[in-house]
């Protein structure tokens, strides 16, 4: 009988044991990462410059009057009239002009971008041999791949492509001190200039 009451005692010990650990909630804990990248920059870069092409240019002196003449490659690509304001100021097309163009890169996908709008500059001689002057204005943009004046689309890649027009405008020099107008040719140079384009989210 002491056999079985000691065997029946470990039994129950066992039994209770087992109730016991089978109670205890047993948990492990690991750690996770988190991070977010904030690219807010793309590149522009100019892919075409702004070419009025080749032209036979006269200048006016502005003590005499306000003549001008203007050439306009529009940001389609086509090129417009010259329009001459005056009568000695002029511009003759020889090789027509290009628009300017431009290709932002690593941007968002499908997002809307502003280009912002273009001031006027001068395009001058960088030689110093010509004094005389361009007025470079009405700056304008269309876009190549998709979206509505100034407010632009991206593709699927985070691209978008656009153009820009002008209208090249002659000098009034102020020159010469004489009553009446003088036409005043333009020096066999090229005249060169830089302006900015601004483009946001």
């Amino acid at each position: 009988m002491m056999i079985k009451n000691k065997l029946t005692r470990i039994i129950a010990a066992t039994a209770l044991s087992t109730a016991v650990i089978s109670g205890v909630s047993i948990a492990e804990t690991g750690n996770g990462t988190a991070s977010v990248e904030v690219k807010n920059s793309f590149d522009v870069a100019q892919t075409t410059p702004l070419s009025f092409g080749q032209i036979v240019a006269i200048a006016t002196d502005l003590t005499g009057g306000a003549d001008k003449a203007t050439l306009t490659v529009n940001s389609d690509g086509s090129t417009a009239d010259v329009i001459v304001d005056g009568t000695l100021a002029s511009i003759v097309s020889i090789t027509a002009g290009t628009a300017g163009t431009f290709t932002v890169s690593g941007a968002a996908p499908n997002t809307v971008l502003t280009i912002g709008s273009i001031s006027d500059f001068k395009l001058t001689d960088p030689s110093g041999t010509d004094s005389k002057e361009f007025d470079v204005t009405n700056l304008t943009t269309s876009v190549v791949t998709s979206g509505s004046p100034f407010t632009y689309d991206t593709d699927a890649t985070g691209t978008l492509v656009f153009n820009v027009g002008a209208t090249l405008e002659t000098d009034t020099t102020g020159t010469t001190a004489s009553g009446s107008e003088v036409a005043i040719p333009y020096e066999n140079v090229t005249f060169t200039g830089t302006y900015t384009v601004s483009v946001d989210y």
